[in-house]
């Protein structure tokens, strides 16, 4: 391989194709050295459930055509991008993080955000590791074993996009694709100091069509966060859900937030809010203010433990259909926590399915009162800075804790919510706050994480990885 003249592993969107459209790099070569970091640091931390590295090749020389005849298809034209092992790749297997889905056959499709990579010319070249079912808030999968957080790998990046969070973090391309259902975006981002969004329902098509999930950018940057968002941010028909037209994100980084109505939340509920954490709220809450922005105060959490409790139940059955259709022998796959919620959740009577529906449609109209009294709402993303990598659930001292406290809200009333990285803990961890905004205004979320990221007194220092 041809020495390049920088390393691409740790080059963000706009540097890759300002190198391509200069002739200074080509995508092959930059897809060359992803797929080797993926192949040897990404394993190391299992973060990768497949890489399509014939495919992805023949898309970074189609690319290196195109740049070379001065006609890229967008933002994203050559960039090397992963997906969550949540989609489907034409020619690979959907393993949905799970051992007991490894004797299904290759996708014989892309799912909807997939096509749009392809279609805008990025180079898709891996699929990233998962917990089974999406349902579990760590790195632990019965397929792809234990993914670990490269800041510390005895601790854990974080679910359910995990395997997304940290090739990310350690320069395995600058952007990916996850998915978010109850936080699975934002924690992982949170906890190993990225960017994450999860935009607006039906911001980015997903099929089948969710009313709760989402896909969502993954990054270093706001910006490089936006561009991938502005390639993926279509409807399709295959997601009746999706929104009309294509979204755009001008960039503009707000110098004044005057008579913007911000609230700031750190009230907590049975987990106690981890002192550095609510700092970091805090402080962020201050620079809004100092800005001219009318900040205060939200006294409780947005939903109690025991609405927690029920959504979780409510989440949980999402995975009954992927239990039963296995044989019996191998549910003991799964991890031990897992298995025994899936189990108590196969229980429940059709009433008691329903019963619980109708709490979270009540659920959704209070958590909607409270955050769209404001603005925009700054918040954690969960209560804790790290947990040991091995515990399926988040952990504190051993003990499972709760953790979609301040994101699952968002997904209930369709709301888009980020986090960026604004303060680094004492023992070096990264610490992201959580930003949500009004339906629809994406652009005006990641304006204020951009503020944010601008306004931090240091660059992330990244864990990245050498080949």
């Amino acid at each position: 391989m041809s020495t390049l003249p920088f390393d691409p592993t740790r080059a963000d969107v706009g540097t890759l194709t300002a190198a391509y459209a200069d002739g200074e790099v080509s995508p092959v070569a930059v897809t060359q050295t992803i797929i080797e970091l993926a192949e040897n640091a990404g394993r190391d931390l299992s973060a990768i459930a497949a890489i399509d590295q014939e495919v992805a090749l023949a898309a970074a020389a189609a690319s290196e055509q195109r740049w070379s005849d001065g006609q890229p298809l967008g933002p994203l034209d050559g960039v090397p991008v992963s997906v969550k092992d949540s989609f489907h790749m034409e020619g690979l297997k959907r393993w949905h993080g799970s051992k007991l889905n490894d004797a299904s056959p290759p996708s014989k499709h892309d799912g909807a955000p997939v096509k749009r990579l392809r279609e805008g010319g990025a180079v898709v070249f891996a699929k990233t590791a998962m917990p089974d079912f999406g349902l579990l808030g760590s790195g632990v999968s019965s397929q792809f074993g234990v993914t670990r957080n490269p800041w510390d790998p005895a601790t854990s990046p974080g679910g359910s996009s995990s395997g997304a969070a940290a090739l990310v973090a350690i320069g395995g391309g600058p952007v990916a694709i996850g998915t978010d259902m109850g936080g699975s975006v934002r924690f992982p981002a949170a906890l190993t100091g990225l960017v994450g969004l999860k935009p607006t329902q039906g911001r980015i098509a997903y099929d089948p069509p969710k009313l709760i999930g989402n896909a969502g950018p993954m990054g270093r940057t706001v910006a490089d966060v936006a561009a991938l968002l502005s390639v993926i941010g279509k409807p399709d028909d295959s997601d009746h859900l999706s929104l009309p037209g294509q979204f755009s994100w001008d960039g503009a980084v707000p110098e004044s937030f005057d008579g913007v109505n911000i609230g700031v939340l750190v009230a907590s509920n049975a987990a106690p809010l981890d002192p550095e954490i609510e700092h970091a709220v805090m402080s962020q809450a201050v620079l809004l203010a100092a800005a001219g922005a009318n900040v205060t105060e939200i006294s409780a959490p947005v939903l109690s433990d025991d609405d927690i409790a029920v959504l979780e139940t409510v989440l949980m059955t999402r995975g009954l259909p992927e239990l039963i259709a296995a044989p019996e022998d191998a549910w003991t796959f799964l991890p031990k926590p897992l298995l025994a919620t899936l189990m108590r959740c196969k229980e429940l009577t059709a009433v008691e399915h329903v019963t619980n529906e109708k709490k979270v449609e009540a659920m959704r109209a209070r958590a909607a009162g409270v955050l769209n009294s404001f603005d925009y709402v700054v918040q954690p993303v969960a209560p804790i800075v790290s947990f040991p990598a091995e515990d399926p659930r988040p952990s504190r001292d051993g003990e499972e804790i709760e953790n979609l406290i301040y994101t699952i809200p968002h997904n209930l009333t369709s709301l888009p919510a980020g986090v960026v990285c604004t303060t680094m803990s004492e023992t070096g961890a990264p610490i992201g706050v959580q930003v949500s905004g009004r339906r629809f205004d994406d652009g005006g979320v990641l304006s204020v994480l951009a503020f944010l990221e601008r306004s931090r007194p240091f660059d992330v220092p990244y864990p990245f990885a050498t080949r």
